[in-house]
C-alpha cells in the first residue's frame, strides 16, 4: 500500500499531535512542580517532556520521508484531554493517559502499520508505546508518593542527591535542607531505585 493513501498516514499524524500535546502538558505540570519548591522532579517530568518531543520528531521525519508532496497536508480528527496541570492532580491524570496509550492507542497503530505493510512504522509504533507504559507507571508511583507525603522517604535505606550541589547520603529519608549548599528538599533528586520499586 502506497503510504499517501494509508490509514497509518493519518495515525502518525494523530501521533504526532499526540505526543506534542503531551509534551505540553508534562512541561506545565513541572512548571507548577518547581513553583511549589518540587525542583528535581520538575527537571524529571521536563526531562519527560523532552523525550515525547523526541518521539515526535522522528515521527514527524518518517511522515516527511514518505510524503510525495511536501506540503501536502494530513486532516485528522482526535480527541485530545485537556486535564489539570497543577501537579495535585496532574501527575494521576497524566498517568493514566500515558497507560491509555500504552495499552491501547499505539500497539492499535502499530497492528494497522503491520496490516499495511508498514513493519518498521509498526516497530516504532510498539516502542513508543513501551515508553508510554513506563512512563504511566514512574507518574503513578509519584502521584502516589506526592499523596502521601511521601517523595523524600523510604522503607529502606536509600541514595539521596541534590540535585544543585551533588551532596548525597545513604538514609531513609532525604534532609529538610541540604547541609552542604542550604538548598530545600525539594532539589533532593528522587532516587530512581524508589521510583522503580512500583514497577
Amino acid at each position: 500500500m502506497e503510504f499517501c493513501e494509508s490509514q497509518t498516514r493519518k495515525n502518525m499524524a494523530r501521533a504526532f499531535a499526540g505526543l506534542c500535546q503531551d509534551s505540553a502538558r508534562l512541561q506545565f505540570i513541572s512548571k507548577d512542580a518547581c513553583n511549589d519548591g518540587f525542583a528535581s522532579l520538575g527537571k524529571l517530568l521536563y526531562d519527560m517532556a523532552g523525550c515525547k518531543i523526541g518521539q515526535a520528531k522522528r515521527i514527524y521525519e518518517i511522515i516527511n520521508e514518505n510524503m510525495h508532496q511536501k506540503k501536502d497536508n494530513i486532516a485528522i480528527e482526535a480527541g485530545y484531554p485537556f486535564e489539570e496541570c497543577k501537579i495535585k492532580v496532574g501527575l494521576n491524570q497524566t498517568a493514566t493517559t500515558e497507560e491509555y496509550e500504552g495499552k491501547n492507542l499505539f500497539p492499535q497503530f502499530a497492528l494497522i502499520a503491520r496490516d499495511e505493510g508498514f513493519g518498521k512504522i509498526e516497530e516504532l509504533f510498539m516502542l513508543i508505546a513501551g515508553v508510554s507504559l513506563k512512563n504511566g507507571k514512574i507518574l503513578k508511583t509519584l502521584s502516589n508518593y506526592y499523596d502521601k507525603h511521601s517523595l523524600y522517604t523510604s522503607t529502606k535505606e536509600t541514595s539521596w542527591k541534590c540535585s544543585n550541589c551533588g551532596n548525597s547520603i545513604k538514609a531513609k529519608s532525604a534532609w529538610k535542607v541540604c547541609p552542604l549548599c542550604q538548598k530545600a528538599k525539594g532539589y533532593v533528586i528522587i532516587p530512581e531505585e524508589k521510583l522503580l520499586d512500583q514497577l
